[in-house]
């Protein structure tokens, strides 16, 4: 070996010495901001790092005045200390310390392999949800959802481990929101229309981010490896009930923060199980649905339940109407009937909407008393719009029809021509091929001739 290759040699394993604390320090404290009183002396201290001391855990303090260092302190001699969080940040640092999750970051390090596993696993679903145009877009409504998210938990974790907590509406009827383990939280159109306020959708984010936030992803990716199963998405959001309930103990805190009762959290509950049951779905509050014993859930959490707000029910209005017709389209008219109700409530309906509501108490009409309310409520727009859309005169004459009312139904089948002409007019007159509108317009006419010949 020569002169110039030795010096070389000393030269990395020099630099490989000098790196070695630096790369030891990552594990060997996290960085905190937590206050907390004595309860006998009512001195009040800040814990700045959690450490580990001789093998255990312990937090380090600010540094003593007297000897110019940080004070240690052992975790289990934390209880005789009371955690003042004073911020969002410090209250979720404290979660996390009272959940083991900073003494296992400390012990077994970030596990950056199955945290990188798991966000390919929520980058697939992303990507294949974007080609199924699976998303429901309304920026508005998105950038409120934000600002309630950002008052829940940071846009990072503070320590160091990955994810960026962001959000995106799924286009379902169906109640649920998850948190991915990339901090994607998935919020369906469903579990929006199916709570009463912004305070409910609150304790919603709260509780699905503690999931996030506790790092019940890598437990349940590292239990189901144990079991011999190659972890997929769905093991990692099915949460045990110890997890949901840890969960919810967050959510309360943190409707707390912000000077909230926690019943919220029992009324987002009840009104999930709510909404599934009129939709005939009594699986989302089981054991196994994905509001987990969500009925004995709420009920920790009773109190007055929160009413609707018609703040809350304007600004989801959109989610509303698309709800409404995903309903109807799937024969739910119970739940189309009881979301228009809500946007008619606040004005926000607009004709076809109710020339919706129209159709659905007539699938669910079952006497002439029936029958005449979903009449007088399509001859809101029949009577009281100069222009109705042509299909409002179609639903008249149906139900009128229906009631043996056939000269007045004769005479709204003829509206219903002229207004389908009309519309024949238009979609000639635009650019482009139309052809398809053209043939359903065509159709209809014949439908209208043939009916009053009958």
């Amino acid at each position: 070996m020569t002169t110039n290759d030795t010096a070389m040699r000393k030269a990395s394993i020099l630099l490989i010495i000098l790196l070695l604390p630096a790369c030891s320090e990552a594990f060997s404290q996290i960085q905190v901001s937590i206050k907390a009183r004595n309860r006998t002396t009512g001195d009040t201290i800040t814990i700045r790092s959690v450490t580990r001391s001789r093998g255990l855990l312990a937090v380090q303090t600010d540094t003593d005045p007297r000897t110019g260092k940080p004070v240690t302190i052992l975790y289990t001699d934390l209880r005789t200390y009371r955690y003042i969080p004073d911020n969002i940040e410090s209250l979720w640092q404290k979660k996390i310390l009272e959940s083991g999750v900073y003494e296992n970051i400390l012990k077994s390090g970030y596990s950056y392999d199955r945290r990188y596993n798991m966000e390919e696993m929520m980058k697939e679903y992303l990507s294949q949800a974007e080609k199924n145009n699976s998303f429901f877009i309304d920026s508005y409504l998105e950038a409120r959802l934000y600002a309630i998210l950002r008052k829940v938990y940071p846009v990072r974790h503070t320590d160091k481990r990955p994810g960026i907590l962001s959000l995106r509406i799924l286009s379902d009827i169906t109640p649920d929101a998850w948190v991915g383990p990339d901090g994607t939280m998935i919020i369906s159109t469903g579990l929006i229309a199916a709570l009463n306020s912004e305070d409910e959708l609150m304790a919603l984010m709260a509780q699905e981010v503690a999931h996030f936030a506790l790092d019940h992803h890598l437990a349940n990716y590292s239990s189901t490896l144990n079991t011999g199963v190659i972890p997929a998405l769905g093991n990692l959001i099915r949460y045990s009930s110890e997890q949901e309930l840890e969960a919810d103990r967050c959510a309360s805190d943190v409707l707390g923060m912000y000077g909230l009762n926690p019943s919220v959290l029992g009324s987002m509950l009840s009104n999930v199980i709510a909404f599934g049951e009129l939709m005939g779905n009594y699986y989302l509050g089981t054991t196994t649905g994905s509001f987990p014993d969500a009925a004995t859930r709420s009920a920790s959490y009773s109190g007055k339940v929160s009413e609707i707000s018609a703040d809350y029910d304007r600004l989801i209005a959109p989610v509303i109407s698309y709800n409404a017709y995903s309903a109807y389209n799937q024969s739910q008219y119970l739940l189309c009937r009881r979301l228009l109700e809500r946007n008619i409530a606040t004005g926000m309906a607009s004709a076809d909407e109710m020339v919706l509501l129209s159709q659905a108490l007539m699938n669910l009409s079952g006497s002439v008393t029936e029958d005449e309310k979903a009449l007088a409520v399509i001859r809101t727009v029949t009577d009281g719009l100069a222009e109705p859309p042509s299909v409002a005169f179609k639903q008249e004459a149906l139900l009128l029809m229906r009631l043996g009312r056939h000269g007045e139904a004769e005479n709204s089948l003829s509206k219903y021509e002229e207004a389908l002409s009309g519309d024949e007019q238009r979609y000639r007159s635009m650019a482009g091929d139309q052809s398809r509108m053209l043939d359903y317009l065509a159709s209809e006419k014949e439908w209208a001739a043939r009916t009053r010949r009958r």
